[in-house]
């Protein structure tokens, strides 16, 4: 009975209803008619009838009216608004302005830091010597050029007479330059020009350089190196030879032994000359500047450097050995050397003052 009451009741709500919902309730009705004549278990008809009479209860609560179906599409979707990266804004913090104030704070700042630097460089081991480098010297020794400097490692670097030192290295006769520099923090270089040696003089067994400007450093003895042994050139002679060597091209004066000066009656300028390849070279020490640099080309058209010799006193000849003018050129440069004109004025005159010399001590003596 209550089966049948609750489909006529849904019925007449049937009538009422229109759209979709109507639609709906009519299959529900046949739903339960058809249930109603099945046989089932009450609670679960009890249960549906709830179930379906609360929605359509919730459905006839809705407005009535012509249904209008909504595309999805139509339908206006709002993002959600992103938040701002950055986050909420901050207020921004105003810098302190840089005022003369500050900057005179900074000045004085670092003018104690200077301050206290320069102490501590002062009074501390790192204002001291610890490096002399002397580069340049050959014929100087590099002890000689540290006891003319006056200072040495362990002294103070602020202390050390740089200009008195270049003074005392200066009045060497070997030096033509020098320089002396700090290297900060802890170095003294010494870089030292010395005069170039171009020959050598002999005194019994020890030789000495002959420097360009015409020097002998006799008190620097020294092995023979790169410049030729020169033998009786005193004077003017000596000064002149000096000056025609310092002409000759390095490689060429390299190649030369010894150099002999060798004056004779008709020549007083005559020198002979023995080369380290052999040959004998008999010149004049006024000219032998200008023919020398040729050497290597005169050179090369002797076959044999030991068959004659090469005659640059006037011109340029070789002579072989065995030839009337080869016998007479040597038999005149192996004779005594003679002595230069000059020189026996020279001496002439010393005996002169010293014979008044004794003169005059002698008349003091009668006196007395």
């Amino acid at each position: 009975m209550n089966g049948k009451s609750d489909v006529e009741e849904m019925k007449q709500k049937l009538k009422r209803s229109t759209g979709p919902s109507r639609g709906r309730l009519e299959e529900r009705l046949d739903a339960g008619i058809s249930s109603g004549d099945a046989e089932e278990d009450p609670g679960e008809d009890t249960r549906a009838h709830r179930a379906t009479f609360h929605q359509e209860k919730n459905e006839g609560a809705r407005p009535t009216g012509p249904h209008h179906a909504v595309d999805e599409e139509e339908i206006e979707t709002y993002a959600p608004k992103e938040k701002h990266k950055d986050g909420p804004k901050r207020r921004k913090r105003t810098r302190p302005k840089f005022t003369r104030a500050h900057f005179y704070l900074m000045l004085l700042m670092l003018l104690l830091f200077l301050v206290g630097l320069l102490i501590w460089y002062v009074t501390s081991s790192a204002s001291e010597v610890k490096n002399i480098e002397i580069s340049g010297n050959q014929l100087i020794s590099d002890e000689e050029v540290e006891e003319r400097l006056q200072f040495g490692t362990g002294d103070r670097m602020f202390s050390a007479n740089l200009s008195q030192a270049t003074e005392n290295i200066a009045m060497l006769p070997a030096v033509e330059e020098v320089e002396i520099e700090r290297e900060w923090w802890n170095t003294i270089n010494v870089s030292v020009t010395e005069y170039q040696a171009v020959g050598y003089v002999a005194n019994n067994s020890d030789y000495y350089p002959v420097l360009e400007n015409a020097q002998v450093l006799r008190g620097y003895p020294s092995t023979p190196g790169s410049a030729p042994i020169l033998h009786y050139f005193e004077g003017r002679e000596f000064d002149q030879m000096v000056e025609s060597l310092n002409d000759i091209e390095p490689d060429i004066r390299e190649g030369i032994s010894e150099i002999y000066y060798r004056p004779s009656e008709n020549s007083s300028t005559r020198i002979h000359m023995f080369m380290n390849d052999g040959q004998e070279i008999v010149a004049d020490y006024r000219t032998i500047n200008e023919k020398m640099n040729y050497y290597l080309s005169m050179r090369e058209e002797i076959d044999d450097p030991q068959s004659g010799l090469i005659d640059l006193e006037i011109g340029s000849s070789f002579l072989p050995y065995g030839s009337d003018e080869a016998m007479e050129v040597k038999a005149g440069i192996y004779e005594a050397p003679v002595q230069a004109p000059y020189i026996e004025e020279v001496n002439q005159a010393l005996g002169d003052v010293k014979e008044s010399l004794s003169n005059i001590g002698e008349a003091e003596d009668g006196e007395e």
